[in-house]
């Protein structure tokens, strides 16, 4: 009896590890439960290969259910809808094939948490770092403007060093950190679509952060993009 018990327990534990693993393969399946929802309507707002796509979600009794496929992770907004006219945004994540839940004590933005999103947490964990260095940059350039009214060139001097240093050194070094860190995931390779350091990045970075990527997430659209910037040809697939 103790031999069939312990079996039964393995039995029911794979089958609910495939069950999981085919949730996270196949589809997404997005469960929200927000206090004051009732039975709104929303407008998802999906960002996809440079377009957007939209979609209709119903509430019922302040909970909805989503499900769907995506290729790969990609930026979505959720936004409550009365007619034909949007009244506040709900929440916004990355969308990947996966469990993810929306919580909140209320419909404001602020009060509504995102979970289950790999993608998700890491860019917004990027997110969160690179605004302490962008919050020091900022401050840092009050401070030389200040310093360019009072005609003080040396001080000007000074500061401009530490500002192209945040600009051009620290904050590319974070983006290419996160990179290598998810260089085995499409994280890896989409991360430098939603960063806000365009400006920043040249032809060779772009070239390191390809390299950094495994060969199957270059192959990836994001690392097709990566690519390009890098300027390399794209052979056709």
């Amino acid at each position: 009896m103790r031999i069939k018990q312990v079996l039964f327990v393995s039995l029911l534990t794979f089958v609910i590890a495939c069950q999981e693993k085919k949730i996270k393969t196949d589809g997404f399946e997005i469960k929200g439960e927000v206090k004051g929802l009732g039975n709104a309507n929303i407008l998802a707002i999906k960002f996809v290969n440079g377009g957007i796509e939209l979609d209709s979600i119903q509430a019922e009794n302040d909970a909805f259910v989503y499900t769907g496929k995506v290729k790969e992770p990609y930026f979505v907004q959720l936004l409550l809808r009365e007619g034909d006219s949007t009244t506040a945004k709900l929440t916004e994540f990355m969308l990947e094939n996966s469990r993810i839940m929306i919580s909140g004590k209320s419909t404001e933005y602020d009060s509504v948490q995102v979970s289950g999103s790999e993608s998700d947490k890491v860019l917004k964990a990027y997110f969160k770092e690179d605004d302490v260095l962008n919050t020091q940059w900022d401050n840092l350039k009050e401070q030389y403007d200040l310093a360019v009214q009072a005609g003080d060139s040396v001080k000007r001097k000074e500061l401009a060093q530490k500002l192209n240093t945040i600009f051009k050194v620290d904050r590319v070094n974070l983006l290419k950190k996160y990179v290598s860190n998810n260089a085995n995931s499409t994280i890896g390779a989409l991360l430098p679509a939603f960063c806000t350091i365009e400006d920043a990045l040249t032809q060779e970075d772009y070239q390191e952060i390809y390299e950094t990527l495994e060969d199957a997430i270059k192959l990836t659209d994001y690392g097709k993009n990566i690519a390009e910037r890098a300027g390399q040809e794209i052979e056709s697939q």
